[in-house]
């Protein structure tokens, strides 16, 4: 493990066990001086072993480290995670799918298409990931507590998050997800049958 990287583990640590009852922006945002000096897609990588909820609340109380995402930035955190865990080997909400969570529920595009469309992603990264998907498809969409949290003081305000989601699906490359529940079910059916 190079210095960097304990670097970003000790900080993130540190901001794990300290945390406690408080969430959200206000506590998150003691720490964006130290988390701004290091790249977002290695301090993703370096809370897998985080719960999701918690890794999640830390994405959404921090913006300012991924408020400007590219397309280049969605893929490199995905190789960044890769290769992931096997599915549920954990338990069912497993964190090294964060970004899986982050892009398909909050930002509301299709990381799925784009990690499958990625020819550096073999094909059982891609069947973990449907796999993953398959059983969690109800969980990628966001519910009324969701909403009245992205309220702009606990967590993101969901505005700022349809501003990034409409940057990212302007180019074209990155899909919007606008399924339903079923819809989606079946999308992802149809790609574990094309890849099985």
């Amino acid at each position: 493990m190079n210095s960097k990287q304990q670097q970003i583990e000790n900080l993130l640590n540190h901001i794990y066990n300290n945390e406690g009852d408080s969430y959200g922006i206000d506590y998150f945002g003691e720490f964006l001086y130290e988390l701004e000096k290091y790249d977002f897609a290695e301090i993703l990588a370096c809370q897998v072993s985080f719960p999701l909820n918690y890794v999640l609340d830390f994405i959404l109380s921090t913006p300012s480290l991924w408020a400007n995402l590219s397309e280049t930035d969605c893929i490199r955190i995905m190789s960044v995670l890769n290769p992931r865990p096997e599915p549920f080997s954990r338990e069912i909400f497993d964190t090294g799918y964060i970004d899986i969570h982050f892009f398909c529920k909050y930002l509301r595009v299709n990381a799925i298409e784009l990690f499958l469309q990625q020819e550096q992603f073999g094909n059982e990264d891609k069947l973990k990931i449907l796999q993953y998907c398959s059983k969690i498809s109800y969980f990628l969409f966001m519910d009324e507590l969701d909403f009245e949290n992205l309220d702009g003081d606990y967590l993101v305000h969901k505005n700022e998050l349809e501003k990034i989601r409409l940057k990212l699906i302007s180019s074209g490359t990155i899909k919007a997800l606008d399924y339903t529940d079923n819809e989606f079910k079946e999308y992802i059916q149809r790609e574990l049958k094309a890849i099985e």
